[in-house]
């Protein structure tokens, strides 16, 4: 009589339980940022903004680091890391319109999309967003 024995290098991944939380108090801190954003870009330009999203996205990058080196999921931490490259991806897009266009040039990443910089903030606020729900949903 053969036994059946599981492989010893099988790793299993089960989903943790997710805790309930409530989302609306990330959209309105989304909200508040953007709205902030905005106001910082009418009143300041686009360098000030590139500032301001550059402490979210310092943010973002410990927070996706202490996801990985910590949470079991798997999803959590391949979410975090795509929520990174999405939010990096606009920073980048942000930064190099943004000085062009402070510096009288026209946009120079994407110039058929007319308001792609503007909306940049929006875009990087997403992946913060993101993040900020798999800690409260998997976190420890």
């Amino acid at each position: 009589m053969e036994s059946e024995e599981p492989p010893e290098n099988e790793q299993k991944d089960t989903r943790p339980e997710a805790r309930p939380f409530n989302p609306l108090v990330n959209y309105v801190y989304y909200l508040m940022v953007v709205a902030v954003a905005l106001a910082v870009q009418w009143l300041f330009g686009y360098p000030a903004v590139i500032a301001l999203m550059m402490y979210f996205v310092i943010v973002l990058v410990r927070e996706t680091r202490h996801i990985i080196r910590t949470y079991d999921y798997s999803f959590a931490r391949k979410a975090a890391v795509i929520n990174l490259i999405y939010s990096l991806t606009f920073f980048i897009i942000l930064s190099v319109n943004g000085i062009a266009i402070a510096q009288g040039y026209g946009a120079v990443i994407w110039p058929d999309f007319a308001d792609l910089t503007s909306w940049s903030p929006l875009f990087i606020m997403g992946g913060i967003f993101g993040v900020a729900n798999i800690k409260r949903m998997y976190g420890p």
